[in-house]
């Protein structure tokens, strides 16, 4: 296993990629995560679908090279052969960025960041590659000077895994659980 820190210049070119684990995870947590809170329900990809993951591309696309060109500073990506297997991000600047799951009192603060877009494929886990992710982005962002926050939905099993590696629930905010690392 390798993990490769991936310039931004170098994002969209393995996008299908991204996507593609993305969706594989979509698929093995029956449509809880990647969470596509923003479609209405009776419009998400349903996992027995033919063509679900065309309709998973058709609404997560879009957000996902949002995400990847205009909100994340650093993406890391850990790969085997050539699959990406699990998958981690960093917007250590979050100055006048508007991202809805960012807490309003923090978009004007230079002493945080947050931990984004970390998934990684169940197959793997369980083998320490979350925790080697999860490590790896915290240690960055103390690097910095930044007190690492992240992001989640309170109904996701990796809330127990942010629990187990000293995150605390700092505040909610809407339908999110602010960790602090």
């Amino acid at each position: 296993m390798i993990i490769k820190r991936i310039e931004k210049s170098e994002r969209l070119k393995i996008i299908d990629k991204i996507l593609d684990l993305m969706y594989r995870i979509y698929i093995s947590t029956n449509g809880a995560y990647p969470k596509l809170e923003w479609i209405p329900k009776e419009k998400k990809p349903k996992v027995s679908e033919e063509n679900s993951f065309e309709k998973f591309k058709f609404y997560y696309e879009p957000f996902l090279k949002w995400r990847l060109t205009k909100e994340l500073d650093e993406v890391f990506i850990a790969f085997e052969n050539e699959e990406i297997i699990g998958i981690i991000a960093l917007n250590s600047n979050v100055r006048g960025k508007s991202v809805p799951w960012v807490p309003k009192e923090y978009r004007n603060r230079d002493d945080v960041g947050f931990i984004e877009l970390f998934a990684v494929y169940p197959k793997y886990q369980g083998r320490g590659l979350g925790s080697t992710l999860l490590d790896m982005a915290i240690r960055d962002l103390k690097r910095k000077g930044k007190k690492p926050l992240l992001t989640t939905f309170p109904d996701l099993k990796a809330v127990k895994f942010y629990k187990k590696k000293g995150g605390k629930i700092l505040s909610t905010l809407d339908k999110y659980l602010i960790f602090e690392f």
